[in-house]
């Protein structure tokens, strides 16, 4: 790989890492959904051309939070079959970044707007199809699916639209944004040198 696509790569993980951190923060003042890690599974497939990474390293930082969240805190980082729901979750979030054509703020915008539509649709099908709590129909699904809108009433903003699809919008400004301007300052630099 050459240099300055290392460091590229070097930038975009370090972003990324970073919304672990801030999942870490958002958990511990209880604002469960509105946290950076899902709209940093699209910022991966969208800038890192390397497959491999674009994939593994969304899914290595959210196990990373994960491992933090079971050893060091009372939240359960690791709680049965429903995560690989959620780990699914981002694959097919980060499969949507590396489909996106054409990159500009709209098609982020639009593409987190379906990613955090995606996430509550693909997390909550895991808790009915992988539980008993509800019959494993579609009017049980449908129940599924409607209890989990209310249970964002207690989130930072006390809304699933403001928390869960303005969440992933707001982050991926973030990430986009800090990553737009590290290009074109550092890399400008580095070039110029």
């Amino acid at each position: 790989m050459k240099k300055e696509k290392l460091t590229q790569v070097l930038v975009v993980a370090a972003l990324i890492f970073l919304t672990a951190l801030c999942r870490l923060i958002t958990n511990e003042l209880q604002m469960w959904n509105f946290t950076a890690i899902g709209a940093s599974a699209l910022f991966a497939g969208v800038t890192i051309r390397d497959k491999r990474y674009a994939y593994a390293i969304p899914l290595f930082t959210l196990f990373l939070t994960d491992l933090f969240f079971e050893f060091f805190t009372n939240i359960k980082g690791f709680y049965g079959i429903g995560m690989l729901f959620v780990y699914g979750a981002f694959l097919l979030i980060t499969l949507i970044g590396t489909q996106l054509k054409k990159i500009n703020a709209l098609s982020i915008f639009f593409a987190a707007i379906g990613s955090g539509l995606l996430f509550f649709f693909i997390t909550n099908f895991g808790v009915w199809a992988s539980g008993n709590y509800y019959p494993h129909t579609f009017n049980g699904l449908m129940t599924c699916l409607a209890a989990g809108v209310p249970f964002y009433k207690n989130d930072l903003f006390g809304s699933f639209f403001l928390n869960t699809i303005m969440g992933h919008v707001f982050y991926s400004a973030v990430l986009f944004g800090a990553y737009a301007i590290i290009k074109r300052y550092a890399f400008h630099q580095h070039q110029l040198a």
